[in-house]
């Protein structure tokens, strides 16, 4: 073969070899690793689900979502190591939320605002204030989003036209002139006063007001009672929603201590170690005197 042609052939082949080699480290210079072509981002709290107006957060509402970080917006809730979704915020929300829509506070009814109480309430319940005191209020104890039985203590008076002694001496031994009972169980605390929320450094306050979340029917049960007697609140502690069928007479004045059942089987037996048959007893009160037939 003529060496010209060997020449030419041979630096051919070396240009070529020289082009893909060129080629090649121009395409591997390019090549980025994945994580810097991976646009960054961060996860922020949407909605699990779609929710009213109203509505108080609840477990399973809300998630995570990844959400590019050149387009996170002001107010976005964003996601702070392993935390939980449903510990991110709580509250009512203030309008409707669609599922995956991102949810922030100021979605959230404000505290303050003067239709949190109404926001509070489930449907068919009613709010009712009361007037309390430190003593009625478990010393100011008692605070938003507490439960309590409500106790009514009352003025009573039996009038029975039965003459028979037996009758009379029934009522004596069962009833003075006040009775108490418990009237409402399991009662949600909405606000004391003004205040729909506890304050963050936990002090005590003595509010003179409660304001409860009733049905409809005990609405009308606790209005009344308010004009019957004196009501309390009785605190129930965290946890305890269990309503105890009432088994037990009514507590009175005379029931509440034995002196006169004490002072009535003391002469009974009295009587009838004395072999007394007679059946007249007097009941003196001051310069008065009242006298009892018994069997």
């Amino acid at each position: 073969m003529n060496k010209n042609i060997m020449v030419v052939f041979g630096g051919a082949v070396a240009v070529a070899l020289l082009v893909a080699l060129l080629v090649q480290v121009s395409i591997g210079g390019k090549k980025q690793p994945t994580s810097v072509i991976r646009e960054a981002s961060v996860e922020i709290l949407v909605a699990a689900k779609d929710l009213g107006i109203g509505h108080e957060l609840q477990e399973g509402n809300l998630r995570w979502q990844e959400w590019p970080k050149k387009s996170l917006f002001s107010g976005a809730v964003e996601r702070d190591d392993e935390q939980s979704a449903d510990d991110a915020i709580e509250g009512r929300l203030a309008r409707d939320v669609v599922s995956g829509e991102p949810v922030m506070e100021s979605m959230l009814l404000a505290q303050t605002k003067g239709n949190f109480v109404a926001a509070s309430l489930e449907p068919g319940m009613r709010a009712l204030a009361i007037g309390v005191s430190a003593s009625s209020m478990v010393g100011g104890f008692i605070g938003p989003g507490d439960y309590v039985d409500v106790i009514l203590t009352y003025k009573e008076s039996i009038n029975t036209v039965d003459e028979n002694p037996k009758v009379l001496e029934m009522i004596e031994l069962n009833l003075d002139k006040l009775a108490t009972e418990t009237i409402l169980q399991n009662i949600k605390v909405l606000a004391v006063d003004q205040m729909a929320r506890r304050p963050e450094e936990e002090k005590i306050k003595v509010g003179k007001t409660i304001t409860l979340a009733v049905s409809v029917r005990d609405a009308e049960r606790l209005s009344l009672a308010t004009e019957l007697g004196d009501l309390t609140l009785a605190l129930r502690g965290v946890g305890d929603d269990k309503i105890i069928g009432k088994s037990w007479p009514t507590i009175s004045d005379a029931r509440l201590t034995n002196m006169s059942d004490e002072i009535f089987a003391k002469y009974k037996k009295m009587q009838e170690e004395a072999g007394v048959n007679s059946n007249i007893v007097r009941i003196y009160n001051g310069s008065q005197v009242q006298t009892v037939q018994t069997k």
